[in-house]
């Protein structure tokens, strides 16, 4: 994983030296923004394999960064916050963020959870399927290499990991996946991101789908969610 490109887009002069040394040091090949709007800019240039970014930036904040990289990027954003309310993380993720790490943190913790981010991204990232992997389920139509779903014809937006989960459970139906087992095969771990989190991205594909009258994500109370027609 050495030589992975990291985009660092953060505000704070100390932090920014901290990681930066830290990642280099580990392998990364790090690039920095001190703004949003240079983020946006960076992010475009640079096409960094993991992203890590602040809320509380300067020029352009951290909740339209996120918004705006997620329209020509599907890199993994880690979002590195002081913000602790329920509320921020959940508006990040629903924007398209990968992950939500609260300051103060750890650089082990950090480097922990970009390592499983990008297994995942560079997993999902591969043509291992072939052309014809194109899978029908009623009106739903997923296509894996292209990242695209659609409901009788009509293109469903969702983001990277919204796409990975409804993927993978479709790819296993009728099997019911704990919130536990979701995170380990969508995120690559469990141990370090908030289990609520699954709970976040069911209702965003929920709704998404329901809009174009569909959905094939049940419920199974107190064992997890399955695909099912």
């Amino acid at each position: 994983m050495a030589n992975e490109k990291v985009l660092l887009i953060e505000d704070d002069g100390d932090l920014r030296r901290i990681i930066n040394e830290f990642l280099t040091k580990e392998g990364f090949e790090v690039r920095i923004a001190k703004d949003g709007k240079e983020g946006i800019d960076l992010a475009k240039e640079f096409l960094p394999t993991i992203i890590l970014l602040d809320l509380m930036l300067p020029v352009v904040d951290g909740f339209e960064v996120c918004r705006q990289i997620r329209g020509y990027s599907m890199a993994p954003i880690m979002i590195l916050s002081a913000k602790t309310s329920d509320m921020d993380k959940m508006l990040s993720l629903g924007i398209g963020a990968d992950d939500y790490l609260t300051k103060p943190f750890s650089l082990m913790e950090l480097e922990a959870r970009m390592k499983s981010h990008i297994r995942r991204y560079l997993s999902f990232s591969k043509p291992v399927e072939t052309s014809n992997s194109v899978r029908k389920y009623g009106e739903v139509e997923i296509d894996p290499l292209a990242y695209k779903v659609s409901v009788c014809g009509t293109p469903i937006e969702l983001t990277t990991k919204e796409f990975q989960l409804l993927n993978f459970l479709s790819n296993h139906p009728a099997q019911v996946f704990s919130k536990e087992q979701l995170l380990d095969h969508v995120w690559g771990c469990s141990e370090f991101v908030d289990i609520n989190t699954i709970t976040v991205y069911i209702g965003r594909i929920r709704e998404k789908m329901a809009k174009c009258g569909a959905c094939y994500i049940k419920t199974v109370w107190g064992a997890g969610y399955k695909w099912e027609i």
